[in-house]
C-alpha cells in the first residue's frame, strides 16, 4: 500500500510537471509606425529662348509619376521658330 502511494505521488508529480512545461504562443500584429503614400505627378515647365537674336523660343515640360504607376517619366519639348515654323517631339518612359 505505501508502495502504491508513492507511484501514485510519483505519477501526479510528472503529470504536473508536464502541464507546467506547456507553451502558448501569442501572435500580435500591429500597423507599420510609418505609412508612405507616393507623390501624386510633379510637372515642370522651363521657357527658353534660343536663336542668334533671341527669337526662337523652346518650352521643355517635364512630368515624373504619370501613369498607373508612379514609375512613368513624360518629357514634351516644343519649339517654335521666328519664321513660323513650330516641332513638338514627346517622349515617355515607364518601366
Amino acid at each position: 500500500m505505501k508502495m502504491s502511494v508513492i507511484a501514485l505521488a510519483l505519477t501526479a508529480t510528472a503529470f504536473g510537471a508536464m502541464s507546467a512545461n506547456a507553451q502558448t504562443t501569442v501572435i500580435t500584429t500591429e500597423k507599420p509606425a510609418v505609412t508612405v503614400t507616393p507623390d501624386t505627378s510633379t510637372t515642370v515647365t522651363t521657357k527658353e529662348r534660343t536663336g542668334p537674336l533671341g527669337l526662337d523660343s523652346k518650352t521643355t515640360t517635364t512630368t515624373t509619376g504619370s501613369g498607373v504607376t508612379t514609375d512613368c517619366t513624360s518629357k514634351t519639348v516644343h519649339k517654335d521658330s521666328a519664321f513660323g515654323g513650330s516641332k513638338t517631339v514627346s517622349k515617355t518612359d515607364c518601366p
